[in-house]
């Protein structure tokens, strides 16, 4: 048996006004989607325990399987494993994203979505301009980075446990309101303060400027911890896999489970990233591994947007470019199943996440139909299926026993 996962970030929300009570999903065309929740079962499952924030490192951490509970330490340190950095006893690895600040407001968390080679260029100049202090900045895909902290004065413990809130969640919001406190503040604060004279005197911003797009006026640091531990899935499962995601959270993930990581050309997070190479990767995984995981974040960088048109446009992208095909392989070669999901609910209301239920649909060999009609949250919950652990439900997709 072979397993492919397919993760549209973000898909789910809640029922919205202007879509006559109806949530994204269900106003997508999805015929995919719906036909696999047809051919197999659907219910619900939570991806975010109830005692965590929500977020995608949480909720990917659940895709893959593990308790976030017991080894979730934070999102930067899983994207420094995505880049090859190891991280020192006396090191946290902070996630650092290039946004834009105006009139004292969190005005875009990417920076118009500021291109990869552009970033660079600005996280270099901020490696020049603070090397004074104990950081190392590292580049990463568009708006998103880290931010390497050396413990001194201020211990890694302390560090790691700082009060940082990430961007996604105060869109259009005072963010003075929600700079870094804690022990140790003072030092991520002066990062985050001294970074913005760099960026806002930059070239790659006035040219953005000139051009009619958001500069990169700041960074900010979030999503921090210490170096993670997790068992890889072939001594979980006995089994090896695949990684495919325009994240580096996600692929860090992967590369903690021992995967391969397959970096498809293109792939940008958003909805212009390459559906058709990440498909074709993916199936092409499927050769030499027993399992692959598909992400694809453009849902929820459009929720966060508060873009319903997008959102939709998202959706139905995702459906006809990257789940038809994959369903359609799975159907002839006859011994793939299949889960799609989201990793948690980012709500066009609020333009941020959310925890809570959220449908899965599953199907392939030894699956046995629940009578769903659609894949959607209505549907799902109709069925009186739930996964109140949201990690076991890839376990429960492989047929094995949950181990963290």
């Amino acid at each position: 048996m072979r397993y492919l996962v397919l993760l549209g970030d973000g898909m789910a929300d809640f029922p919205l006004a202007e879509l006559d009570g109806r949530t994204p999903l269900e106003a997508a065309f999805t015929p995919a989607m719906d036909e696999m929740a047809k051919r197999g079962m659907s219910g619900l499952f939570c991806p975010i325990p109830a005692n965590l924030p929500p977020g995608s490192d949480i909720g990917n951490l659940s895709m893959f399987g593990y308790n976030p509970n017991e080894t979730f330490t934070g999102r930067a340190p899983l994207e420094a494993a995505n880049q090859g950095i190891s991280l020192a006893d006396d090191q946290v690895a902070f996630r650092c994203n290039l946004v834009s600040l105006g009139d004292g407001l969190m005005r875009d968390l990417s920076s118009g979505h500021i291109t990869t080679e552009e970033a660079a260029v600005l996280i270099a100049a901020l490696n020049e301009a603070l090397s004074k202090y104990p950081v190392k900045f590292h580049p990463g895909v568009s708006y998103r980075h880290l931010a390497i902290v050396t413990a001194g004065a201020i211990s890694a413990e302390d560090l790691a446990r700082i009060d940082c809130t990430p961007p996604h969640n105060i869109p259009d919001k005072p963010y003075a309101d929600y700079l870094p406190q804690g022990a140790g503040s003072d030092l991520i604060n002066a990062l985050i303060r001294q970074s913005q004279p760099v960026l806002e005197k930059h070239p790659v911003n006035a040219a953005r400027i000139a051009n009619g797009k958001a500069p990169a006026t700041s960074a900010w640091l979030w999503g921090q911890g210490r170096a993670p531990s997790l068992a890889t899935y072939r001594d979980r499962f006995g089994i090896s896999g695949a990684v495919i995601s325009a994240v580096d959270l996600v692929n860090g993930i992967g590369v903690c489970a021992g995967f391969e990581v397959i970096r498809v050309p293109g792939a940008t997070g958003y909805l212009d990233t390459n559906y058709e190479g990440k498909v074709s990767a993916a199936l092409d995984a499927l050769n030499r591994h027993d399992f692959v995981f598909v992400h694809v974040e453009a849902p929820d960088e459009t929720s966060h947007q508060g873009r319903t048109d997008l959102k939709i446009q998202a959706i139905n992208d995702f459906d006809r470019r990257i789940v038809a095909p994959c369903l359609e392989y799975a159907h002839r070669a006859g011994d793939v199943r299949v889960l799609v999901a989201p990793d948690h609910i980012t709500a066009i209301s609020t333009r941020t996440h959310a925890g809570g239920p959220v449908p899965f649909a599953l199907c392939g060999p030894g699956i046995t139909p629940n009578g769903c009609r659609a894949y959607n949250e209505r549907e799902a919950a109709a069925k009186g299926v739930l996964f109140p652990d949201g990690y076991r439900l890839v376990p429960f997709m492989l047929g094995q026993p949950v181990s963290n």
